[in-house]
């Protein structure tokens, strides 16, 4: 830039001479003056710009140096106050040990007790919550979900209230009273019903017992009675002392027993099969039962005969067979006698074993029958296998449940039949062979009596 300046600068003195000399300027030294000029111009902006950026940069460093010096300020302030925090951090963590050392110490037996108050705050909870003394007896149970919940030892207070409920509850178990509450009747209608509560174990109303609900806080009437449900009308109508059915389950055993089905159901799983096989052996025992007495008629008849065998009575087989040897007695043919006299126990011998074969047929069937319903039960739990699979076996026990009730019913019915046919055969075999003795004895009179 300088070399420039001062080549600019002789030139300018070359043509300034030129000028003097001549005494006139030529045109392109009328440019390079110009261009001298500008150079100038330009020169003394630039120097103004020059001391302008470094005016800027002095101010900027200045500022800089003052951040710089700022930051190096509060960055020891900091070190100095972290080191003031961890000594203070310190101190605390011992102090701390100490605090936890002489609270270990201190707390002792407390912290089995506290263990205990949290455990007994939280079965008591869930025992009234689950009891039908809930329905009954609303308790606050803002201060057994507090004791159960907390972290830090009980107060004196708390301790006292917990055992007032615990001394409530206790009372509360020996309860028997009567009070109007909502029942949900089978109908899933809600209607207000005299409700006798014995304790914490059952609740009932005069038509028997009922069910409760600790989800729902609610009391239903049983689908289904229990066996011992007459205990309940007892209770309500009695003016003294009365025997009642308890369930130390709180109504799990009752449940149970209203689903144990009854002679009648255990009849309806058998279905069309166990029906028929009832009505065979209904049917049978009561013509066994019939064909019993009318042999014991008859054999009553036959001994009276047997009193006056002189004076033969026609209405009875015995007396009978005596008409005929008293009409075929003058026979001269023994022998002819004989066999009249074995035509006549011939003849009575359909109506002493009259309905023997029947009763024998029905005691055979009845079992067959029962096989029968066991096939048919096992090829509809084969059918709901085959459909909906073995996931429930609820839906395979309606056809096992037949299978097994009708081979129950067929052995049911066969036993007492058997029994039956049996007595009725052996009366009529006796009556057989009392007929057969006094054939043979009238035989061998008239045989004594001819020699």
């Amino acid at each position: 830039m300088k070399a420039i300046f001062v080549l600019l600068t002789c030139l300018i003195s070359f043509q300034v001479w030129s000028v003097n000399s001549a005494g006139e300027v030529p045109a392109n030294e009328v440019y390079l003056l110009d261009l001298l000029k500008k150079v100038q111009e330009d020169r003394a902006s630039q120097v103004l710009l020059e001391d302008e950026r470094k005016r800027l940069y002095k101010r900027d460093l200045k500022e800089v140096k003052s951040q710089l010096a700022d930051a190096q300020d509060t960055l020891k302030s900091a070190k100095t106050e972290a080191k003031k925090l961890k000594g203070q951090f310190d101190e605390n963590e011992e102090d701390l040990a100490e605090l936890e050392e002489e609270l270990t110490q201190n707390l002792g037996n407390l912290g089995e007790m506290f263990g205990v108050v949290r455990q007994v705050s939280q079965d008591v909870g869930a025992i009234q919550e689950n009891s039908i003394l809930s329905l009954i007896s609303q308790q606050d149970a803002t201060l057994l979900n507090t004791l159960s919940k907390s972290k830090a030892l009980p107060k004196i207070s708390e301790l006292e209230q917990l055992w007032f409920i615990l001394q409530g509850h206790m009372t509360k178990q020996s309860m028997l009273v009567k009070q109007n509450v909502n029942v949900i009747n089978q109908q899933g209608v809600t209607e207000e019903m005299t409700v006798g509560f014995v304790g914490p174990f059952v609740a009932l109303t005069e038509n028997g017992f009922l069910s409760f609900d600790a989800g729902t806080q609610s009391l239903f009437e049983m689908s289904s009675q229990p066996s011992v449900s007459m205990a309940a009308s007892d209770y309500f109508a009695a003016t003294g002392y009365e025997g009642l059915t308890l369930d130390p389950t709180r109504g799990t055993l009752l449940a149970i027993d209203s689903q144990s089905p009854g002679y009648l159901d255990r009849l309806k799983q058998g279905g069309p099969v166990g029906y028929i096989i009832v009505l065979l052996a209904v049917a049978g025992f009561v013509y066994g039962l019939y064909l019993l007495i009318e042999k014991l008629q008859m054999s009553n008849r036959v001994n009276d005969q047997l009193e006056n065998v002189d004076k033969p009575d026609t209405n009875n087989p015995l007396g009978r067979i005596i008409s005929v040897y008293a009409n075929e007695r003058e026979q001269k043919d023994l022998e002819i006698l004989e066999m009249k006299l074995d035509e006549a126990v011939i003849k009575e011998m359909p109506a002493i074993e009259k309905g023997l074969s029947l009763i024998k047929l029905l005691a055979a069937v009845a079992p067959l029958l029962g096989l029968l319903g066991t096939v048919t039960g096992m090829i509809a739990t084969f059918q709901s296998i085959t459909v909906f699979g073995t996931s429930d076996p609820k839906l395979m026990a309606s056809g096992i449940s037949q299978a097994l009730i009708t081979t129950v019913l067929g052995l049911v019915a066969a036993i007492p039949l058997l029994f039956i046919h049996n007595v009725v055969t052996s009366r009529s075999k006796a009556l057989v062979q009392i007929l057969d003795q006094q054939a043979a004895g009238l035989i061998a009179k008239q045989a004594q009596r001819d020699a």
